[in-house]
């Protein structure tokens, strides 16, 4: 019997990563499955979930996932991972109470520098910025002050499928601080010490199975979590030339 397979795509990040959700469709229809794309809440709402095997989930939305995971087995990612990928604070306290090396990150208002203002629910960089004065005060507790690390011009992404790093790229920035490569950045491959990977591996392990992605920077005193991507995309692995990688996500989608 064919894989019933749902995509749900969000209409924010649809419009940021069309391209991805047809590689995704085609890829799982030339295995087999049987692949249906849900744009947007009505279409997930109408859509007779109980006839679904997976969902593949693009939103961010942690209400979203766990409304998912009482009414599909398999959603992917878990909502574990929706929290700790998209609220930065989350993360950080996730990370201390598991013991993985993380730049320390603050909620009050006024902390010394240098660090780094950003959005506790943003992504891509958009909002970051170095503090330069002596002092920092947010007018919003949806900021956070996070210590700043040199080294993060420079980070390894690696990107994680079931439980396995299948790729790991490394991301510099050119113009700036951020190694974003929507502000920027250049990539290439790029090959993790068995100190690196030993931290990725513990982080996979208390995170479970998904495909999202774990940024490492490595600094004098060693390798740190600098953040969980929940929606992992695929613009860096395509700019190197892996076009296969749509089917590779697809594969395990469908336990092949």
């Amino acid at each position: 019997m064919a894989h019933r397979i749902a995509i749900y795509y969000d209409q924010q990040q649809l419009q940021q990563n069309s391209f991805f959700l047809s590689s995704l469709v085609a890829a799982g229809r030339s295995l087999g499955a049987e692949v249906i794309s849900l744009l947007g809440s009505e279409a997930l709402q109408s859509c007779q979930l109980g006839q679904v095997d997976a969902v593949l989930v693009r939103s961010r939305s942690l209400r979203q996932r766990l409304w998912l995971a009482q009414r599909i087995p398999r959603v992917i990612n878990s909502p574990l991972l929706a929290l700790v990928g998209n609220d930065k604070l989350a993360q950080y306290l996730w990370c201390k109470r598991n013991g993985f090396a993380t730049p320390r990150t603050l909620t009050t208002h006024v902390v010394p520098t240098p660090w780094v203002s950003k959005p506790r629910f943003g992504h891509g960089g958009r909002g970051v910025r170095l503090i330069e004065a002596r002092c920092w005060r947010s007018e919003t507790d949806a900021m956070l002050a996070q210590e700043y690390h040199p080294e993060g011009v420079r980070d390894h992404r690696h990107y994680v499928l079931g439980s396995t790093v299948v790729t790991t790229v490394e991301r510099r920035a050119k113009d700036d601080f951020r190694s974003n490569l929507s502000q920027g950045a250049s990539v290439q491959f790029a090959t993790p010490s068995e100190q690196e990977r030993s931290l990725v591996e513990a982080v996979v392990a208390r995170l479970g199975p998904g495909y999202y992605g774990v940024d490492i920077v490595t600094g004098p005193v060693g390798p740190m979590v600098m953040e969980i991507e929940d929606l992992v995309g695929a613009r860096s692995l395509y700019q190197l030339g892996l076009d296969d990688h749509a089917t590779r996500v697809m594969k395990w989608v469908c336990g092949l």
